[in-house]
């Protein structure tokens, strides 16, 4: 019989700790539980373990955007059913106004940013207007909007989530701190794509 390092506890069938190699009950074999001594290299570890996991997620989310922006690209450059003109800024202003897209519900891994870009873009061609669909690169990962080069203000953007014109900066945060509240994650905008 034995006795857990810990507690101080007989156990018959003592648990070891990987890292610092003593005897512990079950309730002390965590090395958070007992004070391991190695604790901060386990820490370490677990973190690494984890950064690396989240990392290859947002990886693999930012590859199903791109993917999903180049398949936009080539259905809308194949579509040409008509032809396709870039609006003036009160034509957009009136889109915005009149496309239902933000209505839709955002749902995690169902209904997400991409789909909202893509649904925008393809009412925007069925008005008959040209329409970017935009992944904004930010250091975390990308969020797909959309934009429109305007005859007579230019290129810009439009958030098709909140139907609102939106003016994403190179390393400034994407969504503005006045109207809604920091994410969890690092939105500040790296770099951008945009398909037409």
């Amino acid at each position: 019989m034995s006795t857990c390092k810990q507690c101080g506890r007989d156990v018959s069938l003592p648990f070891g700790c990987c890292y610092c190699r003593k005897a512990f009950c079950s309730d002390h074999v965590r090395p958070e539980n007992h004070l391991c001594a190695k604790l901060k290299y386990w820490r370490q570890t677990k973190e690494a373990v984890e950064g690396t996991i989240l990392k290859s997620r947002k990886l693999a989310f930012c590859i199903i955007l791109i993917l999903l922006g180049a398949t936009v690209a080539l259905a809308s450059s194949q579509s040409g059913s008509r032809e396709l003109r870039d609006p003036i800024y009160q034509e957009v202003i009136q889109f915005i106004e009149s496309d239902q897209t933000d209505r839709n519900l955002y749902k995690e891994e169902e209904y997400v940013c991409s789909n909202f870009a893509k649904d925008f873009q393809d009412n925007a061609f069925k008005a008959g207007y040209r329409c970017g669909y935009v992944l904004a690169f930010t250091h975390d990962l990308a969020h797909a909007l959309n934009c429109f080069n305007t005859t007579d203000h230019g290129l810009i953007f439009v958030e098709p989530q909140e139907d609102e014109i939106v003016k994403p900066t190179i390393g400034e945060p994407y969504w503005n701190r006045t109207k809604y509240r920091a994410p969890s994650y690092n939105d500040t905008v790296t770099s951008f794509l945009v398909t037409w």
